[in-house]
């Protein structure tokens, strides 16, 4: 007689697998019921992707983002029982996925949306500029090279060779325009973080970028400085330290280490 995970892993490959594929499951009742079963729960896994990734739904309609998803399910099944934070790997998915491989662009997009979709749940933060300014202040001016500077929880970096922000924009809800995006518009470095009236989307320099990128590594400034004159040698520190401190990107300074 099986054991309980010997049934509950048939069961669970019964759930995932394709239906023509799906292993026969006799024990607690006809393989029919495993079948309607599935088509409930790859039903649930649609749903939540589709709140999650609407933008790509409406790119490739439909029967197309539902046969990814299926595929994705199968072979990125959720470790948890929240599909709310199910998804993170499927933009790497449609990297990958052989339908989508005329749509280069697509899987930037899907992280784009993902990095939305974190910056909605992340936890709050206070923006207090005049504090973090007096932190600066105040610190010895030996370690400040040492100095780690801390991005808000819901930041979030997507850099893409394509114009992601534009080919998400005309895509929005209510959008009827007939424009039509180049893909020679790229690249696109954006900037995503949540702001009371709602998910600011914006793009930044290269320098900006990588040197926000780096701190939200947790790099030392030192470091986060060298890689933003490594992409561009016009970086301003001080510049960047007046814009992101004074709009809560960067949201406290912590002590080396």
């Amino acid at each position: 007689m099986p054991s309980l995970r010997e049934l509950q892993q048939r069961f669970a490959a019964a759930l995932l697998a394709d239906p023509g594929d799906a292993p026969a499951f006799t024990t607690g009742g006809p393989a029919g019921r495993i079948a309607i079963y599935r088509r409930n729960v790859f039903a649930n896994y649609r749903n939540a992707l589709g709140a999650t990734y609407p933008v790509v739904r409406r790119l490739v309609g439909k029967p197309f983002f539902d046969a990814a998803v299926d595929g994705f399910v199968c072979a990125h099944p959720s470790r948890g029982g929240d599909l709310n934070v199910y998804g993170a790997e499927f933009g790497s998915f449609l990297g990958g996925y052989p339908p989508a491989r005329g749509l280069p662009y697509l899987n930037d997009v899907a992280r784009l949306e993902w990095a939305i979709d974190e910056a909605q749940r992340a936890a709050d933060s206070t923006r207090a500029p005049d504090i973090v300014l007096a932190a600066l202040a105040i610190a010895p001016p030996g370690e400040l090279p040492a100095l780690r500077m801390r991005v808000a929880p819901s930041c979030r970096l997507i850099a893409s060779e394509f114009p992601i922000l534009r080919i998400w924009q005309v895509n929005q809800p209510g959008q009827e325009s007939d424009e039509r995006v180049s893909l020679d518009d790229g690249p696109d470095r954006l900037l995503v973080r949540r702001e009371p009236e709602g998910i600011l989307l914006r793009r930044v320099s290269a320098g900006d970028f990588a040197w926000l990128t780096a701190l939200a590594d947790r790099m030392p400034l030192a470091m986060a400085i060298d890689h933003a004159l490594r992409a561009a040698a016009t970086f301003d520190l001080g510049a960047a330290l007046h814009a992101y401190i004074g709009d809560g990107t960067i949201a406290a300074v912590a002590a080396q280490g």
